[in-house]
């Protein structure tokens, strides 16, 4: 795997729900120690594009993650299969990825 397609944590790629489903974007979240090892499976957190009210579980994409836009999903963390992620999309920012960790640890009450 060359390094633009490297499964790093904050990179955004294609998924498929359902094998008929258009891919939708989605964030890795694990961290990149399980995810370059042989283990076969990855954490994610959708992003969408359609308008949601706010709550301290979705995050903003903001104008450091263009050109991809929307929100992550964090109360919809997915255990997906490293085959099964499509496309790079591109990368977050490090702000971005610190409002995730933020609204996983609201998910998992790690406070």
């Amino acid at each position: 795997m060359s390094a633009a397609n490297e499964l790093l944590r904050g990179s955004v790629w294609s998924f498929r729900y359902l094998d008929d489903d258009e891919p939708k974007p989605v964030v890795i979240v694990s961290n990149d120690g399980r995810n370059r090892s042989r283990f076969e499976w990855v954490h994610v957190v959708r992003i969408t594009t359609r308008p949601k009210r706010p709550l301290p579980t979705i995050v903003e994409l903001s104008d450091r993650d263009a050109p991809l836009t929307g929100r992550a999903m964090a109360d919809e963390l997915e255990l997906v299969h490293k085959a099964d992620l499509e496309d790079r999309r591109g990368m977050l920012s490090p702000p971005t990825m610190t409002a995730i960790d933020n609204a996983l640890r609201d998910v998992l009450a790690l406070h």
